[in-house]
């Protein structure tokens, strides 16, 4: 049945991921992987949703399955295999002879120390307990049936389990040994796994080199991967295209396409996208007030400017599920945004904002309605500017504040914005983790909170029958929608752009993996 919804999910994804090698090239053995990265502050796996710290957690740790490369599926990766006996429960069986690395703090060189099922459910239970980003929906018990099979099980279905890169494909298994001698600080630090790379160095907001792995199960024909941190995604590209990083994994910065198109050392793979909106603290004052949120949605002109920055690499978005998550995708809620300046004034008119001073700003009660958007450099600082440009003519003092990606990710979950360029969670279930008022503090930093819609994403999470899944999501997501919690904008293809030499290399969804069953990087000479 599991296996039924998870094709029905995967089956209209919108781009075809691809992945860069030289066909029918012999691999060669050696070379330093150099990847560009916008921040890096800890490389905990579980404390994450930063696309950086993701990537190299998953270069350090192995997760039990992976999302597959060429179809969005689940591949075996620690899990050689699994079954649902029955709908609450999943059972995997692990691949023998994987090693935790060794000659480091914790295992002494040649320690061997075996991944076994015991450790699974240790980091399962730690996931459950101290994860700040993801989730696994709700899970009865966790044990090991012997060395080698782990059982899970949950109170209701969760079909979700395995499909989604954010659930099961996002535990990368961890020691019991390394977190209680380096502690939870120290092992964030000082991150040790079984992945096909150990952490060598690392220096907050500056990089990190990982070492090949020399037990790993699997082929490993780079010796390094440095990530160089480079706030700046124009300077990204202009660092790839003098050859000082080989990898830019996230091109944030459409403009630079048309110079990469022309670069024939480089090339442009695709994999998926990301969510683009304006999303709304709805409990601060006055995004507190619905009219407040509406007459904002009302005054911007998003075809003009998604026109103008985006297209053709992007579609226009009238709701936060992608066009490749057809049990989200709807729409029919187009017919919600309006673009209507004049009303837009109205309703703030009403609401009690004028220009009372003749400032050109409105105002209430002495002060001035005031939006800042918070947002991460790149295309979206355009297409922002023209929005708040937008704003401003109808008298909403409309600003822009970049921010290194740590502090405006920082800012949005610890409550200290207001208005903010909305961020991805594109995939299976990123409506629940954008808007459900159980991850507020965590991936809600819109702090929205609303029974109903609380209650149609639970239900929607643990039906098996596909029909009622995408009745259910969709009835949360048109609320949420007409609440004005997040304002829509666009989705926005997402490109990797790497330099022709490497091989094998598939864009990351849901953490870059550089060595699974399905391909090994490597670099020509």
């Amino acid at each position: 049945m599991f296996r039924r919804i998870a094709l029905s999910i995967l089956a209209a994804l919108l781009l075809v991921s691809a992945s860069a090698s030289v066909f029918g090239a012999t691999p060669i053995r050696g070379g330093t992987l150099k990847i560009a990265a916008s921040s890096i502050q800890q490389l905990d796996p579980y404390k994450t949703a930063a696309n950086d710290e993701t990537n190299i957690c998953g270069l350090v740790f192995d997760p039990l399955v992976i999302i597959g490369k060429d179809n969005f599926k689940p591949r075996p990766h620690l899990a050689q295999k699994w079954e649902t006996p029955d709908a609450n429960t999943w059972v995997f069986h692990l691949r023998k002879g994987v090693y935790f690395q060794d000659g480091n703090e914790v295992f002494k060189k040649g320690a061997k120390r075996e991944v076994t099922a015991d450790d699974v459910v240790y980091s399962i239970e730690r996931f459950l307990k101290v994860s700040t980003a993801f989730t696994l929906g709700e899970i009865k018990s966790v044990k090991a049936l012997d060395r080698y099979t782990v059982e899970i099980k949950t109170p209701v279905p969760n079909p979700f389990l395995v499909a989604d890169p954010n659930r099961i494909a996002s535990v990368g298994i961890v020691p019991r040994e390394a977190i209680e001698k380096l502690g939870e600080d120290g092992f964030a630090r000082h991150p040790i796994g079984s992945g096909p790379f150990a952490l060598k160095s690392f220096t907050t907001d500056q990089g990190a080199v990982l070492e090949r792995n020399p037990n790993y199960w699997l082929p490993v024909y780079l010796d390094k991967v440095e990530f160089v941190v480079i706030p700046d995604p124009t300077v990204q590209i202009l660092a790839l295209t003098a050859g000082e990083v080989d990898i830019v994994p996230y091109l944030f910065n459409l403009d630079s396409m048309a110079s990469v198109a022309k670069n024939p050392k480089l090339i442009t793979l695709s994999r998926g996208g990301s969510y683009r909106g304006l999303g709304f603290n709805v409990t601060k004052p006055p995004f507190d007030e619905i009219e407040v949120r509406d007459a904002i949605s009302r005054a911007m002109d998003i075809d003009a400017a998604f026109n103008a920055v985006v297209a053709p690499h992007g579609e226009r978005a009238y709701g936060q599920c992608a066009p490749w998550l057809p049990h989200g995708y709807d729409t029919s809620l187009k017919s919600l945004w309006k673009y209507d300046p004049k009303e837009a004034v109205a309703i703030l008119n009403k609401a009690g904002f004028r220009d009372t001073n003749g400032d050109g700003i409105l105002d209430r009660n002495g002060k001035p309605l005031k939006v800042e958007i918070k947002t991460i450099a790149g295309s979206q600082v355009r297409t922002l500017t023209i929005l708040a440009t937008q704003l401003r003519k109808v008298g909403i003092d409309a600003s822009i504040l970049q921010q290194d990606t740590a502090v405006w990710a920082s800012d949005i979950i610890d409550g200290n914005t207001e208005v903010f360029f909305d961020f991805s969670f594109a995939g299976t279930t990123g409506l629940h983790s954008l808007f459900h008022s159980g991850s507020i503090g965590k991936t809600n930093g819109h702090y929205y909170s609303n029974s109903t819609v609380d209650s149609l994403l639970e239900q929607a999470l643990k039906t098996t029958d596909y029909t009622k899944l995408t009745s259910l999501w969709k009835q949360a997501q048109r609320k949420i929608m007409e609440d004005r919690v997040s304002i829509p904008l666009y989705f926005e293809w997402g490109y990797s752009i790497v330099n022709k030499r490497v091989n094998d290399f598939v864009p990351p969804w849901g953490g870059m993996h550089l060595v699974t069953l399905e391909n090994s990087v490597w670099i020509s000479k």
